[in-house]
Formats: C-alpha cells, sequence, structure tokens
C-alpha cells in the first residue's frame, strides 16, 4: 500500500516478480487455483511463519532468517502471483489472503502455534489473522505494520495528496499489482475498515520507523504523515494486553535495515509466549 511503494521499492517489487530463484528447502502449498511457493529453514522447536509486505517474496526476509540461525524453524512464502507463486489472475481481498495464510499455517506447520511475522501489508493480514484465529498463533510480531484505520486518517489529514500518491502509484506499479492496488485501497477507504478493532490476547512485538524522508515520495514519508504513522501504532498496540512496542530511527524497511531487531523481537515473543519471559 502506499506507505511502502515509494521509488525504490516499487523498482524491488518489480525486480522481485522478475526473480525466479530457487531455495533450499523450497516447496508448495496448493490452493484451488494456484499453489503458493514458500521456503523452509532451520528446524528448532519455535515456528516462524513470514507475511511480506504489498508486492515483495519471500525473499525479503532472508537477513532476518539468517539471524535466527537453525534454533527456529522459518516459513516464508510469497502470495498469489509474487516470486515463484501462481495466480488464478484475479485481485485477492483481504481476506482471501488471510485464508491463504491459514492455509501455508495448516500445511507447513499442522499441529503447532506459530510466531507469526508481518511486514507493512503483510503486518495488516499479520493483525486480521490474529484477530480471527488467535489460537493459531503463540505469538505476533509486526514490523511497521499498516492499518485498517490509517487510510481514514490520512485522507482526513490531506486528502489530495494522499489522492495524487495513488494515481502516481499506479502510473509505476505493472498492471496486475496495480489492480491488487486499486482493490486493496477500495477495502480501506470503506466504512467497515475504520471500526474499533478488538485485538487478541496474544504476546507481541511491534516495531514502528521513525525517520522521516529526505525528498518524501508519498505523504507518509513526510513529518506529518510519519506523526500520524506512528500514532495509529500506538492506538493499536494500545489495543493488546501483553507486549513491547519499539521506535527504530530506520526507513520503513526495518527487517532490511535492522534484521537484528526484528529477530530479537522473534526471539522475545517466542520467549513470552513459552513462559521464559515476562509479560510487560
Amino acid at each position: 500500500m502506499s506507505k511502502q511503494l515509494t521509488r525504490r521499492t516499487a523498482v524491488l517489487v518489480v525486480a522481485l516478480l522478475a526473480a525466479a530463484v530457487t531455495h533450499a528447502g523450497e516447496t508448495q502449498v496448493q490452493r484451488p487455483a494456484y499453489a503458493l511457493q514458500a521456503e523452509q529453514h532451520g528446524d528448532g522447536a519455535t515456528a516462524v511463519v513470514f507475511e511480506s509486505g504489498f508486492g515483495q517474496g519471500a525473499g525479503v526476509w532472508k537477513d532476518v532468517i539468517a539471524q535466527l540461525g537453525p534454533d527456529c524453524r522459518c516459513i516464508a512464502y510469497g502470495r498469489a502471483g509474487l516470486g515463484g507463486s501462481t495466480t488464478d489472475g484475479a485481485p485477492k481481498r483481504i481476506d482471501e489472503h488471510l485464508q491463504d495464510l491459514g492455509a501455508v499455517i495448516d500445511s507447513l506447520a499442522p499441529d503447532r502455534k506459530v510466531v507469526l511475522v508481518g511486514h507493512s501489508y503483510g503486518g495488516l493480514l499479520a493483525t486480521e489473522f490474529a484477530r480471527k484465529y488467535p489460537n493459531r498463533l503463540s505469538g505476533l510480531v509486526l514490523v511497521d505494520p499498516s492499518t485498517m484505520q490509517q487510510r481514514h486518517a490520512f485522507l482526513a489529514a490531506d486528502r489530495d495528496r494522499v489522492l495524487a500518491d495513488d494515481r502516481a502509484l499506479l502510473e509505476m506499479l505493472p498492471p496486475s499489482m496495480g489492480a491488487d492496488y486499486t482493490n486493496l485501497i477500495a477495502q480501506l477507504d470503506s466504512a467497515d475498515a475504520a471500526l474499533p478493532r478488538a485485538m487478541p490476547d496474544l504476546p507481541v512485538a511491534l516495531l514502528t520507523s521513525t525517520a522521516v524522508a529526505d525528498e518524501p515520495f508519498v505523504f507518509e514519508e513526510t513529518a506529518r504523515g510519519k506523526s500520524l504513522w506512528k500514532a495509529q501504532h500506538a492506538t493499536l498496540f494500545a489495543g493488546f494486553s501483553q507486549g513491547t512496542h519499539r521506535y527504530l530511527a530506520t526507513g520503513h524497511n526495518i527487517h532490511r535495515e535492522n534484521p537484528a531487531a526484528v529477530a530479537d523481537a522473534i526471539r522475545a515473543v517466542a520467549d513470552q509466549a513459552s513462559g521464559k519471559a515476562g509479560a510487560r
């Protein structure tokens, strides 16, 4: 979504779509009309499932997975149409992405609870999955996540700028991804998206980026946009009963700029879920 797609990120998106890299532990999760390509690393007691940002595949987590080492069983995958995952050609709604995420967990981590890690749009999906299916998770790590309510907050602050950002992004994106983006913002612009959401009683680690871009490409990279972004995260975290909220002086891609911080958050949530550490 708009926060994530700077010019640099849009170029990365196109590269990820074009790439067809084979990884160790590669497998596929079959869906009715397409297959999701996933990577599995490590064989530890803690199962960790990664949900990537808009337009990004499994490979964006490689530095975090390397930090975790073999002590965790890491599962990363690409949503339909990304990386090696096939597609039926139809834009997917949030609920459809949640169904695919559930299929990945059921197929690759059956009969065990997982730590779910999500970045950006993947963080929004991780949050919604935790709300709907808390019993399938042991904990939640949100890496500069998008929120269901953020579009309403941003449009209220600077509607002209946000809509101009949408037009600029749609000009840059491949047609199939543009359709996905249009589908997504329609859902986030809905009245339902603005409603308060109850959060599950799960250990959570929320990581928020604080850097303001020298040359903001979208509203969320401006000082005003960043202030609203942090406010969205503060509201999100207030809904949880246990966990930590950490601010980092990085850009949006915390998992690339500071993978150790993300790995530390995953370990802390896993320890808290297993009773090795106390709640906040």
